[in-house]
């Protein structure tokens, strides 16, 4: 009889593992690769037709069907639904490997009055026919850019509205509200602790009109007492901003 130990089971089992990692590594092929500029929409009374450009840099043609949806936030969660308030021409479209394609993304309702709307551009690579015997994995490309719409009262802006906590498992809680009428795009930001310590957080987060955000961000053993004052400093629309919060 023989034999195996809990340690040798366990170096089998990853052994096994890592050789089927390889395999699916080895089977993927990836089916496209293209791009879209600018990588926002704004849209308005006097502009209603934008035209943006998708370009395939990859080895074979493209094909990409264009979605436009309606674009909400609550409870934190992103929510698009179908809507016929902003079309885009043409829906479906091949690009030629090398070549850029003009898509065009056109206003068909009314402005709001004095909040901005906000839309959703979903580009979804169409997968190609399956070569003759071909046994891998074709990864389709799905990007997403935001479209807004500036109300007839012109020009808006954010006004955030910040808080912070820590929460049972010791994380700081950050959230923003938004109460003004335009947009805030967050893309990072950063925690100052009363010893002087920085936490810093990145990425690319919308908080829309009316809408709320929350940020866990890990803080690596510091106890934050109720009142304790923090510095936050964050990048809103490409602009720095910072601000003092007292711990709740």
């Amino acid at each position: 009889m023989i034999t195996v130990t809990n340690s040798q089971a366990a170096l089998r089992g990853l052994a096994t593992v890592f050789f089927l990692l390889m395999l699916l590594t080895a089977a993927v092929a990836k089916a496209g690769s293209f791009s879209v500029s600018p990588v926002r929409a704004s849209l308005s009374a006097q502009e209603r037709v934008v035209a943006l450009r998708v370009s395939n840099s990859g080895t074979e043609p493209s094909s990409i069907q264009a979605e436009l949806m309606a674009w909400r936030q609550q409870g934190g969660e992103e929510i698009h639904e179908p809507s016929r308030d902003v079309l885009v021409t043409p829906p479906i479209f091949t690009v030629p490997a090398g070549d850029t394609q003009v898509i065009r993304v056109g206003l068909r309702r009314p402005p709001g009055e004095d909040v901005e709307l906000s839309y959703r551009l979903f580009l979804q690579e169409l997968p190609a026919p399956m070569p003759e015997h071909f046994q891998g994995l074709r990864v389709a490309m799905r990007l997403s850019i935001p479209v807004f719409v500036a109300p007839v009262s012109g020009q808006v802006t954010h006004d955030l509205a910040w808080r912070v906590r820590q929460g049972r498992d010791g994380n700081l809680l950050l959230s923003a509200v938004n109460n003004g009428k335009g947009h805030a795009q967050i893309t990072a930001l950063s925690m100052q602790l009363p010893a002087g310590r920085k936490l810093r957080h990145s990425g690319n987060t919308y908080v829309l009109p009316g809408a709320d955000r929350e940020w866990s961000i890990p803080a690596q053993g510091a106890n934050i007492a109720a009142g304790a004052e923090l510095a936050l400093s964050v990048k809103v629309n490409g602009k720095d901003i910072t601000a003092r919060l007292r711990a709740q």
